[in-house]
Formats: C-alpha cells, structure tokens, sequence
C-alpha cells in the first residue's frame, strides 16, 4: 500500500492533469486532519491554475482570497463570507480562488450566504473548502462540492520516513506520536523544536523518578519555553503522554502507570483557564510524592 506522501503526490498530479485537460470543477471540499497538508496541495493547485513562477507564495497573489477564522473568534462569520460573494459577484478575465479554511466552523447563515456563489459560478472561478469533520459542514454545501477525502496517515509511516531522513529512531517514534501528518512532522523539526522537546522532558522526568527536587525548578527553567502558545501546549500534552506511554510499554511499572493516569487528569484542567505553569508544578510535586511512595493515585 502506497505511504501517506505518495497519496498526496498521487492527488497532486490528478488535479494537475484536470488542470490541463480543462476537467477541473469548481467547487471542492477537501476532508483531513491536517489543515498543512490540505494547505500545501491547495497551494500546488491554485499555483498551477494562477500560473504562478515556482517559488512564489500563491496567497499574496491578487486573484487568491483565503478566509480564516479571525483571532479570538470560534467561527467564520457572515461578513467574511458576504465579501467573498461580493468579490466574486463580477467576472474577471483572470481565473479567481477562494479558499476557506475551517468550512466545518460556519456559521449556518455564513453558509447559506455562499450557496449561489459555489453553485452558480462564473467560468474560471474556484472555491476550495477545507474541513477535519465532514458532519459539521451543512448538507447543502456538500450537495454542492466535490468531496476529496485526506485519509489519516499511520504513525508508523511518519516514523519510517523520519528515520530515511536520518532522525533517529526514538527520536522518530516520538516525532510521529505527537504529529498527524510527515507535514506536521517536518514543521516539529524545525529549529528543533521537536527534538529539545523530546530532551527536556526526558531530562524532566528522569530527575522526577530519580527523586530529584530540582525537577519542580525545571518547569520553569525549560518546559515554559514549550508551552508558550495554544499549539504548543497541545503538542506539549501529546508529548508527555507519549513520553510515559512509551516507558510503561518498555518496563511496565503499577508507579509510572500511575503517573500517566494522574497526568491525564491534571491536563485537563487547561480547559478551565488553569495556567499551565501551575499544572506542570502541580504535577511535578504530585509525581514526586508517587515515586517517594507517599501518595497512591486517585480519581477523587
């Protein structure tokens, strides 16, 4: 079975070639779990439609819009999609795109508002939706698109290919725990990140099963450089869970499998605002005690 790369080469290539034999529609909605990689094929398409020169960045090109949820809102609303409409209403004699990111995150009326525009386009207009849930993006829309499904690449791909590209192997085992996609993955290994992550909780969680106070300073010291942003706390969770997941599987220990449970617990509390300084040290301290065989888990 072809790998995860070879399936997003294959589709790149399949919508080239409706590119140039006239074929392609106008309206597609693509399905995956990975908004980079939907990201990099949306921008290979719209570059060859936009004939843009190798190397350009397709999404400052004038003829390109692409709606994103603005910051601090949940949801794309109306207006933006009323200023796709109205940008689209005229017929341009270039080839025009729009491409909406998060289409699972409109707003009912946000939707209907764009209905007319994807079923009744002028020639040479295109609209490219992207979505993770295909259940959150309202029935009349998908009546209307053309849906291309991104399937979930398996980890142990990530993994092989990170270790062609010369990571090692714990190190690429780590890496596609914490990824959806070799996309993401190559994103985690730049400037390291991925790797003084997998270093500076290792180092972490030795000094805590070694009895080391200095572990509860460490949270400060290293691990708040890696949770300086909503995504990075979430791949900070994914790694930590990861990290003790993979020691329970090589030495199965009643202590660590219960560190693991009491960190899954403590995780949760960053949907209730708690800082996450405060997590890691209450954690630590918790861990502490558990290795010292001062406190059994609890669920209470």
């Amino acid at each position: 079975m072809p790998n995860q790369v070879s399936k997003v080469n294959d589709l790149k290539h399949f919508f080239l070639h409706l590119i140039e034999s006239g074929k392609l529609s106008h309206a597609y909605l693509f399905l995956g779990e990975d908004p980079r990689e939907i990201h990099n094929l949306i921008a290979a398409i719209s570059s060859r439609i936009l004939r843009e020169k190798t190397g350009d960045d397709v999404f400052e090109n004038a003829n390109l819009i692409e709606v994103k949820i603005p910051e601090g809102k949940k949801t794309l609303s109306v207006d933006q999609m009323r200023t796709v409409r109205d940008i689209f209403a005229e017929k341009s004699e270039h080839p025009q795109i729009a491409v909406i990111d998060d289409a699972d995150k409109m707003t009912d009326s946000a939707a209907n508002s764009i209905l007319k525009f994807i079923e009744e386009p002028y020639d040479r207009q295109y609209i490219f939706l992207q979505a993770r849930n295909r259940n959150r993006v309202l029935p009349t829309i998908l009546s209307r698109v053309q849906l291309i499904n991104i399937p979930k690449q398996k980890k142990s791909e990530i993994s092989e290919q990170l270790v062609d590209k010369g990571i090692q192997e714990d190190e690429a085992i780590f890496i596609s725990r914490i990824s959806k996609s070799i996309s993401q993955a190559d994103d985690l290994l730049l400037d390291g990140f991925a790797i003084n992550l997998k270093r500076s909780i290792t180092e972490w969680l030795d000094e805590i099963f070694n009895r080391q106070e200095k572990s509860f300073a460490f949270v400060q010291s290293d691990l708040l450089n890696f949770v300086d942003t909503n995504e990075h706390q979430n791949i900070f969770n994914l790694a930590l869970s990861s990290e003790l997941a993979m020691r329970l599987e090589k030495a199965p220990n009643p202590v660590l499998a219960d560190i693991l449970d009491r960190w899954l617990v403590i995780s949760q509390r960053s949907r209730f605002t708690v800082s996450w300084q405060t997590m890691l040290e209450s954690f630590t301290l918790e861990a502490l005690r558990m290795v010292n065989g001062t406190e059994k888990f609890s669920n209470k």
